[in-house]
């Protein structure tokens, strides 16, 4: 299982790959349409960049819904070891003195 960091990275880079893909198709349709009407079709580049926009949004899913599954599972669980830390701090001391004072 990878660390939630590692996942939040590769989402956040295949979202942003995917933006950037589409900028590219939205750049090169807007260029190949500016100077007459667009009969000539659609560039091979404008169908290249949106696949690969395509397949990076669909990446960037699984990725992004197991990093919120494993935040959300991360916030839920139980910690025993700060929860002994928490006891410990509240719990009234017995000599007199902390324990930090030892």
């Amino acid at each position: 299982m990878h660390s939630p960091r590692v996942l939040g990275v590769v989402a956040l880079v295949a979202i942003l790959v995917a933006a950037i893909s589409f900028a590219v198709v939205d750049v090169s349709i807007a260029d190949g349409c500016a100077d007459a009407t667009c009969n000539g079709g659609i560039p091979v580049v404008a169908i290249t960049f949106a696949a690969l926009g395509g397949l990076a949004a669909l990446v960037s899913v699984i990725p992004a819904v197991t990093w919120i599954v494993e935040a959300i599972r991360n916030s839920r669980a139980a910690h025993p070891e700060v929860d002994r830390e928490l006891a410990r701090a509240h719990r009234p001391s017995r000599r007199g003195f902390e324990d930090d004072d030892l």
